[in-house]
This record gives C-alpha cells, sequence and structure tokens, in this order.
C-alpha cells in the first residue's frame, strides 16, 4: 500500500486541479485558450440561471486570486500552467453574449486578442504580485470584451 496523503497535499493537489482548468494548463500549445472551453461549458449550462452563474464567475475570480498567489509560490510568477485566470474571467463577456454560436465566438476572440495583447493598461497589470498579477490583466481583457460586446449591440449590429 502507498503512503498516506496529507490533508495539506490533499488541497494543494485540489488547487492544482482548478488553477489549471482540469489539467489544460499542461496542454503544451496555447493552453489559455483551449481552458476557454470551460467557461463556454459554463456558459452554455448556466447561463439561464443568473444567480448561479453571476456567484460562480465571482467565487472563481476571488478563488482564482488565492489560488495563484499560493501557486505562484511554487511554480514562479504567472506560471503557463495556470489557467484559471482565462476561464474565470472569460464567464464576464460571455454573460452578455447572446446565447448563438457567432456572438460566442466574436466575444471568445476577442477577449482572447485582449488577453494576449494586453493593451494598456493591461500589460502593468501583470507586474502586481502574486495572484493579483495573474489574475487582473485578464480582468481587465474582459471588461474590454465586455465594453466592445456591449457597443456592438447598442449601436444595433446583430451577431
Amino acid at each position: 500500500m502507498g503512503r498516506e496523503i496529507s490533508k495539506e497535499e490533499k488541497i494543494i493537489n485540489i488547487k492544482k486541479i482548478i488553477a489549471t482548468g482540469f489539467f489544460t494548463g499542461y496542454i503544451p500549445i496555447a493552453p489559455a485558450t483551449f481552458s476557454c472551453i470551460i467557461s463556454i461549458v459554463i456558459w452554455y449550462f448556466l447561463i439561464s440561471y443568473p444567480i448561479i452563474y453571476i456567484a460562480l464567475t465571482i467565487g472563481l475570480i476571488v478563488f482564482g486570486v488565492v489560488i495563484s498567489n499560493d501557486l505562484a509560490k511554487i511554480w514562479g510568477k504567472d506560471p503557463r500552467q495556470i489557467v484559471i485566470d482565462e476561464y474565470a474571467c472569460l464567464l464576464i463577456p460571455l454573460y452578455v453574449t447572446p446565447h448563438r454560436i457567432l456572438p460566442l465566438a466574436v466575444t471568445f476572440v476577442l477577449f482572447r486578442i485582449f488577453d494576449i495583447l494586453k493593451p494598456f493598461p493591461l500589460k502593468k497589470l501583470e507586474d502586481l504580485k502574486g495572484g493579483w498579477g495573474i489574475m487582473l490583466d485578464d480582468l481587465g481583457a474582459a471588461v474590454y470584451t465586455t465594453i466592445l460586446i456591449l457597443a456592438i449591440s447598442l449601436i444595433g449590429i446583430r451577431l
């Protein structure tokens, strides 16, 4: 029989599973992009239940700051395998996205563009320490994406 896993090891393993997006963070090419599938699944199934959707989104963002902070101490500054920042923050613009494939694709692409290019001041947010630096640039990308999606709908463009 193997050794018994301590309570602390169990907790850190649960944090790793959630932070890596159920291991999508270990995909060698575009792990952050693949992790967004989690957001799309959550959006698809929970958008009809706004209180649950919003509570889950807030919970994932708050939890993301905490566990990213903890795991950055082990893995270093903004480790590639932490993808909770992408999949938690994409839930924000998805909330205002119509439940159709084209708006979903546009929201996804815009979020990834903002996350990758990090327009001002998002790049500066990465300089923050620990979990804040990991999460806030993606939160900013989510805000930019949400504003753009809302602006598109306000001017009457139907995606």
